[in-house]
């Protein structure tokens, strides 16, 4: 393979030109985003069979031929662990098409078609998170350089020896992808990680809302209802103030602190001064705005933040333990995680009557999904939740 890195205009149209030619490409990032909300691109690698770029978008200013090129639908982008990156890409796409003028919704806000190796690998039964490193070791041999893994990727000049490690996070990638599309296709599995590889192309998956941003606050489900009311609106005030200062939410407000606020409600500084973790520099700087929030919280009814029911009860446990163990036991045969086939989250759902969970569509459906709905027939027909099943349901 030859190596390029691209730290001009013209050098990044000539090599976009070339990978625009190709059926896919090997993709990964380099960032920082500890002191800030937004996180700072500082290096792109994509490698092909022929070539691999190592593209300097802290020196070239207009990136649209490498933006066009990762959104261009006719090249797959092969990616492991592609979800940050992903975020990434998705915040550089939306600022780039407010930028021009484009529209920004749709699918061209983020890189696709995508194919994530750590996905795949997951379905052959490898670890369902194995790391780059440990995947490339399996398939290949290759033991990789792990030196420059806290490397400041921000700071100019890079040496010979970082660019080799980026390279490396490329280079390594084409053969994954080549062995796993192989042992994929072998085992009758390559329609299995479809549902996941669309999944992180879609744009709703990196946009959080602030007022759905309290529901990524551990034990937040756990508050009663008018808590949970104070914590989605503190919540949604944080969210607004790390994206318009650019800082780590945790650098506005700790989840901790956000959790005590929603709790022990306070109506003044004094209250707020009590709570454990705020500083008198904190409170000059946010203590109006949160105690608005709180107020705005406390003046509307929060019985729209029940929380579903997750508390089963005798029988259900009971049907919960036999659904659990029959997807563990197909898992076990399919040498993959039980995960893969259903999350605990999604058994604990079709229990309580949610029939739109993934066990019961598509190939999991075929496997396993119809040995579920034999366990719930006598439920239903003990005047359960009755099933509620179409053709629609079985085609997809």
């Amino acid at each position: 393979m030859t190596a390029r890195f691209i730290e001009s205009y013209a050098g990044l149209v000539d090599v976009c030109e070339h990978l625009r030619q190709q059926d896919w490409i090997a993709l990964d990032t380099e960032f920082l985003r500890e002191r800030t909300y937004y996180a700072k691109l500082c290096l792109v690698q994509i490698g092909t069979p022929e070539v691999i770029a190592c593209i300097d978008p802290l020196a070239i200013e207009d990136l649209t031929p490498l933006l066009n090129l990762i959104r261009d639908q006719r090249v797959l982008k092969v990616m492991h662990s592609a979800r940050q990156d992903m975020e990434v890409f998705h915040d550089l796409l939306r600022t780039h098409c407010s930028d021009a003028g484009e529209s920004t919704s749709g699918n061209l806000l983020v890189p696709g078609p995508v194919f994530d190796t750590q996905v795949a690998a997951a379905y052959l039964g490898y670890e369902e998170q194995i790391g780059y490193a440990a995947l490339v070791k399996a398939i290949t041999g290759t033991v990789l350089d792990k030196s420059h893994t806290r490397t400041d990727w921000s700071a100019r000049p890079l040496s010979p020896e970082q660019l080799r490690y980026a390279e490396d996070d490329v280079r390594y990638l084409r053969d994954i992808y080549l062995d796993v599309t192989r042992a994929l296709e072998a085992a009758g599995r390559s329609h299995w990680p479809q549902r996941d590889f669309a999944r992180l192309s879609d744009p709703r998956l990196y946009e959080v809302g602030p007022d759905e941003a309290w529901q990524k606050i551990k034990n937040g489900q756990r508050l009663d209802p008018h808590a949970r009311r104070i914590l989605r609106e503190l919540a949604a005030w944080r969210e607004r103030a790390a994206r318009s200062s650019d800082l780590p939410r945790s650098w506005v407000m700790r989840d901790s602190t956000l959790l005590d606020f929603a709790r022990s409600r306070p109506r003044n500084i004094e209250d707020l001064c009590a709570i454990s973790g705020m500083t008198d520099r904190t409170v000059r700087k946010w203590g109006s705005e949160i105690l608005a929030a709180i107020a705005a919280a406390e003046s509307t009814d929060a019985l729209d933040l029940l929380a579903p029911r997750q508390v089963l009860n005798t029988v259900e446990t009971e049907l919960y333990r036999r659904i659990a163990a029959e997807v563990d036991k197909v898992a076990r045969e399919l040498r993959i995680s039980p995960m893969l086939l259903g999350t605990r989250r999604e058994i604990q759902r079709l229990v309580l009557g949610d029939r739109d969970v993934s066990l019961l569509t598509g190939w999991r459906r075929e496997l396993v999904g119809e040995s579920l709905l034999a366990l719930l027939a006598p439920c239903c027909a003990a005047g359960g939740t009755p099933l509620e099943t179409s053709e629609s349901d079985v085609a997809r």
